[in-house]
Order: C-alpha cells, then sequence, then structure tokens
C-alpha cells in the first residue's frame, strides 16, 4: 500500500503561506500586541532550564524524494551551475538537503575559516575539496555582517553562478537570504524552497488531530513543519507556553536577536565582532537575559534563536521595523 507524498518543491516565487482562519488572525494580532506591550515577569531560578517539551524529528525521505523529482531533468544532463534551496528556520531544510546530497554521493563542502571571510581567495578554499558534485549545506557560514565581512561571498557567488566550480546546491537561511538580496547588486538564480506545509503534509509528518486545528497549526507556524511540530508540542502540554519578550527589550536587544537570525546563530566572540557597538559586558548581559527568557540558547558554543521562543523574536524585530524574510 503507498502513501502520498505531500512534499513538494517549487520557485521561490510561487511561495505562499497557508491561510489563516480567523482564530489564528486573532491569536497573531494578540501576539503581536504582546510583542509591543510585553508583561514584565521574574525568572524563577529554581524552574528547571529545559522544561519545553522536546518535538520529534520528522522522516526526512519523502522530502528528499520531492527534490529527486523537482530536479531530475537537472541531475541528467549535469548541467553546471548551481541550484538555491531557501531554508526557513527549524524548517529541516538544510537535513533534507544533506540526506539528498548523501544519497546522490555528492561532496558537503566545509565553510571557510572565519579571516577568510574577509577576503577574495576563493580558490584556497575551494582546491583541497573541489568536486564535479557538491552541497553548502549553510550559506549564512560565508559571509558575517561586518566591515569587509561579504568580500568572500561576493567572489564566491559569481563563480557559482557561471558554473566555474561545477554542479552544486547551496542551502541559504531564509533570514540570511532576505539580507544577501539588498547587500548583493544582482538577483540570484534557480531560487527554489518547499511549498508552505498544509493540513495533509503536517499529517505525514506525524500531527493528528481535526482538519481544523490542522489549519489554524498551518497558519500560526507560516507552513514551517519544524515549526509547526514544536507548536503542536506546547499546545498539547497545558503546563507550558511560548516564550515572549522581556519587558525591558530594546534597541540591543533588538540588535542581538537580528544577528543570530541573520546568521543562524553564532559563537560568542564572532557575535561580538558583528555587534561591535555593544560592549562585552552589556552583550553578555543581553545574552543572560534572553537565555533566561527562553528566547536563545547555547549549543555547541554556538547562541541561537530557540524554536519554542522564534515567533515572538521574529515579531519583536517586525514590530521594530527590521526586515524580515519572507517565510
Amino acid at each position: 500500500m503507498t502513501t502520498e507524498n505531500y512534499w513538494r518543491v517549487i520557485r521561490l516565487a510561487e511561495f505562499e503561506r497557508p491561510d489563516a482562519p480567523a482564530s489564528t488572525r486573532l491569536q497573531q494580532f494578540l501576539q503581536h500586541i504582546r510583542s509591543l506591550f510585553p508583561k514584565s515577569e521574574e525568572v524563577d531560578e529554581d524552574e528547571p532550564k529545559d522544561d519545553f517539551p522536546g518535538y520529534r524529528e520528522f522522516d526526512v525521505a519523502p522530502a528528499v524524494v520531492a527534490l529527486d523529482e523537482a530536479w531530475q531533468e537537472w541531475l541528467d544532463d549535469s548541467e553546471p551551475g548551481v541550484k538555491f534551496l531557501i531554508s526557513p528556520p527549524f524548517s529541516g531544510t538544510a537535513n533534507i538537503a544533506r540526506a539528498w546530497a548523501k544519497q546522490h554521493d555528492w561532496q558537503q563542502l566545509q565553510a571557510p575559516q572565519t579571516e577568510l571571510l574577509s577576503g577574495v581567495q576563493v580558490d584556497d578554499w575551494w582546491q583541497p575539496q573541489a568536486s564535479e558534485h557538491w552541497l553548502i549545506d549553510s550559506l549564512s557560514d560565508y559571509w558575517q555582517r561586518h566591515t569587509n565581512g561579504l568580500a568572500f561571498v561576493r567572489t564566491l557567488l559569481p563563480k557559482l553562478i557561471r558554473g566555474e566550480l561545477g554542479q552544486g546546491v547551496v542551502v541559504c537561511d531564509s533570514w540570511s537570504f532576505a539580507f544577501l538580496q539588498r547587500a548583493w547588486p544582482a538577483s540570484l538564480p534557480n531560487v527554489y524552497c518547499f511549498a508552505a506545509a498544509e493540513e495533509k503534509l503536517l499529517k505525514q509528518v506525524g500531527i493528528h488531530t481535526t482538519p481544523k486545528k490542522l489549519k489554524a497549526l498551518a497558519a500560526r507556524a507560516f507552513g514551517n513543519v519544524g515549526l509547526a511540530l514544536a507548536l503542536w508540542a506546547v499546545e498539547r502540554n497545558a503546563e507550558h507556553s511560548l516564550p515572549s519578550i522581556p519587558s525591558d527589550c530594546g534597541d540591543e536587544t533588538a540588535f542581538v536577536l537580528y544577528a543570530l537570525l541573520l546568521h543562524n546563530g553564532l559563537p560568542g566572540q564572532q557575535l561580538q565582532r558583528v555587534l561591535p557597538t555593544l560592549a562585552a559586558d552589556q552583550l553578555d548581559v543581553q545574552l543572560l537575559q534572553l537565555q533566561q527568557a527562553r528566547l536563545i540558547e547555547c549549543k555547541s558554543e554556538h547562541w541561537r534563536i530557540t524554536v519554542y521562543g522564534y515567533l515572538a523574536v521574529r515579531d519583536f524585530l517586525k514590530s521594530r521595523g527590521y526586515f524580515v524574510d519572507a517565510f
């Protein structure tokens, strides 16, 4: 017995969020108001730090099949050049691309060392790992938002687009993509993404509830499978609620949160480099406050936005006039 696959790969220009029912639009509006006027809450130091329910990983195999179907002609022709695959936060797109590349025996390229990002020596990075078929699984590791931090990626992108480095796939986080669209004068060709998850796909990844709740969940998560799984985990646990922005957060907090989203997380030292206007002690206070609020976490020495805090962070930045991603 076969099961229909609801994963679809589309051109970025075709992406549309799921329609939100009236109740979900009201919920999103109330969340926006909470972001504008957050409550002052004291942190309970005795409260367990890891008290949010976990959400399981989903099976990436059907999504890999969808990539194969979308790019089969390109694969058969072995045409040099690049396809960009945009990855909203927590969507699992990079994991899917890695599984796809492994299945096709494509080499996963390693990002350049931080000191190379301010230069144009692309060959120094490329030659030790040159391959006809390759995957860049996180373009956000190839640039940093500071003086000269875009030199490497600005030199790399034309080479990729012209096919000088063979045939490859570049996974680009949606926030990085939104920034690079404004920071790089040329537009990127062959940009794809996964279509927004609607009710049938949410059921396929293991969320089973009423059609009305599935529709509302798809809209609330912007069609993002990983985010939907996290929201569903919290929704089923009455003891927990999603984090909110602390009441005393302002420009400094926004700088930190925006930098973390632009770069898909950063180690503390590199975060300090992209935020030169913040003194080290100011940055430490911001990180501690946001960690206590469960909006960010530190794993493998990288600070990142938490999946549970993402909606509050995104709405907070949007309310303060920051450019947000298209997802």
